[in-house]
């Protein structure tokens, strides 16, 4: 998210440096394959505890729910082949900048406005 915002101040700054925006685009591909990997294990991991604490593996409870949708929204900017928009790259910083939105809201749109297991609501 950070390396998106970056992009775009470059960007509109008054000195267009296409280099440094692709550049800040290769940097941010990079980092999502580990962080998607990352994000996949934890799911995993929780849901392997959530096994032993609760019995099941999966609850389809908000938390839960929106961890899926966050990792699949940001393995979507993986796949560049089939989605020919994301080899732009300021569409792809774009897309950075809102997918960071969906971890926002696993982390406080659930625990402070949703209900289930994880909520503070």
């Amino acid at each position: 998210m950070m390396n998106g915002v970056t992009a775009f101040v470059v960007r509109y700054s008054g000195t267009k440096r296409e280099g440094v925006v692709e550049y800040l685009q290769l940097v941010s591909r990079v980092m999502l394959y580990p962080a998607i990997f990352l994000l996949a294990i934890g799911i995993f991991i929780g849901a392997v505890w959530a096994n032993v604490s609760w019995g099941r593996y999966w609850g389809w409870d908000p938390k839960e729910v929106w961890a899926l949708i966050t990792m699949l929204v940001y393995a979507a900017a993986l796949h560049p082949v089939s989605l020919p928009w994301l080899r732009k790259p300021m569409v792809f910083h774009l897309f950075c900048i809102v997918a960071f939105l969906t971890v926002l809201i696993t982390y406080f749109g659930v625990n402070f406005f949703l209900g289930g297991m994880h909520s503070y609501a």
